[in-house]
């Protein structure tokens, strides 16, 4: 038994996501191994697991990388993706890694449909579950009469962000569009390299209106429920979570429920939802099939969901985990700073208010007094920022100059 609680567990990603799997699982004495593409980042610092750099961690090098790496491991090893393009490439591929490691997926075609926002919400609207009001325009035309029934702001969002959405919009998941002109121009832009979005609606309400679920789920039962709520993101409104709290709700908890059978899925997975005061209901926002950005806070809250998995595909017996510790805040130091900052600037958020959010037990994304290494290179990544950017000026400088000069020397000829 000590033998099979030994085997490795691989986590692909040491992003916020992989370096919270990585601790939720180290800490219970199971060997770790790390596989990203970038070992610079500062979550990738962590003293938990062993690292391997991927240099093509977004490709079919992943796959490669993998193939590696299992054969020569002793023992067949346990997967946990946190990215979609980890976790697609894993669905995808599921043949040729079967063989060298354990890992729980639904079928392909509903992680397909998981996958693209398209099929999702048709998906929702077909089986009764509420979302915000989503439309899928084929052209410049549909955009036009879309413009004049819609409300603004509202929202342009990919199907499903790919490489070439994150390199132009890294930190954005959604574009905000205030008019009918900017709806129209900014699908003109995105046609060249992103022809697939939607428009949809904007849910009225601050982030604390968004509330969320993870689960794992083994096809039959629920093994471990926690429900959260946000309480700040970056970007602000539309990012992903800078602040979250533990709080149970019991009709998130039956909702996931409800949506995870329908869907026929299983796995880890998180759905969120947000509260519309206009219908006094919660509307679906999505459902991640992997974990999620803040889902140390249900470690940090009792919730052991990755060790749950692990012990679930390991053949270990697993009991439903039942409860978890509520109002316990999980804050990502970096980005819930950058946020504050943002909304202050905005007039949306006093000092005082960020202030007074601190307060209560809280637990952090990176700081960890066993796990040192993030918090520490964040700190210099962010003390070499200014000097980076006065570099960054005087090339730029110098570049301008360079160019005025040849311009200048091309007139005078």
């Amino acid at each position: 038994m000590a033998q099979v609680e030994k085997r490795p567990a691989i986590v692909l990603g040491l992003g916020q996501n992989g370096l919270a799997t990585v601790r939720a699982l180290a800490r219970q004495g199971i060997p770790v191994i790390g596989v990203d593409g970038n070992l610079k980042q500062p979550t990738a610092h962590t003293r938990l697991c062993r690292k391997i750099a991927c240099r093509d961690f977004r490709g079919e090098g992943l796959l490669e990388c993998l193939l590696d790496l299992g054969r020569t491991l002793p023992r067949k090893g346990v997967l946990f993706p946190s990215g979609d393009i980890s976790v697609e490439l894993v669905s995808e591929r599921r043949e040729a890694l079967k063989d060298y490691f354990d890992f729980i997926l639904p079928d392909k075609d509903v992680m397909r449909l998981i996958l693209s926002k398209r099929a999702f919400y048709q998906f929702a609207t077909e089986t009764g579950f509420l979302i915000p009001r989503t439309y899928f325009p084929q052209d410049e035309k549909e955009v036009e009469e879309l413009s004049r029934e819609i409300s603004f702001p509202c929202l342009l969002k990919p199907f499903q962000p790919d490489a070439a959405w994150r390199r132009m919009f890294p930190d954005a998941k959604v574009l905000e569009v205030f008019s009918p002109q900017e709806l129209l121009s900014r699908y003109r832009s995105l046609q060249t390299f992103y022809p697939h979005c939607l428009v949809q609606e904007v849910i009225p309400g601050p982030d604390s209106s968004l509330f969320f679920s993870l689960t794992y789920f083994d096809g039959e039962r629920t093994l471990g429920m926690f429900t959260g709520r946000k309480l700040r993101q970056f970007p602000p409104f539309y990012g992903t979570s800078c602040m979250a709290e533990s709080v149970w709700n019991p009709w998130i908890a039956e909702e996931t429920v409800r949506l995870v059978r329908a869907l026929g899925y299983r796995g880890y997975g998180s759905a969120e939802f947000k509260w519309d005061p206009r219908v006094e209901r919660f509307r679906i926002i999505e459902f991640t099939p992997r974990t999620w950005f803040p889902h140390g806070l249900s470690t940090a809250s009792g919730l052991n969901l990755p060790y749950v998995m692990y012990r679930h595909l390991c053949g270990l017996p697993v009991e439903e985990q039942k409860g978890f510790v509520e109002g316990i805040k999980w804050i990502h130091e970096e980005r819930d700073f950058q946020s504050a900052l943002r909304m202050r600037r905005q007039g949306k958020l006093a000092v005082r208010d960020w202030l007074h959010s601190y307060l209560g037990r809280r637990t952090y994304a990176l700081a960890a007094w066993d796990d040192p290494g993030p918090i520490v290179a964040m700190l210099i990544r962010c003390l070499r920022k200014p000097f980076s950017f006065l570099r960054r000026r005087k090339r730029e400088k110098a570049y301008v100059d360079v160019i005025g000069v040849a311009t200048s020397r091309g007139r005078n000829r």
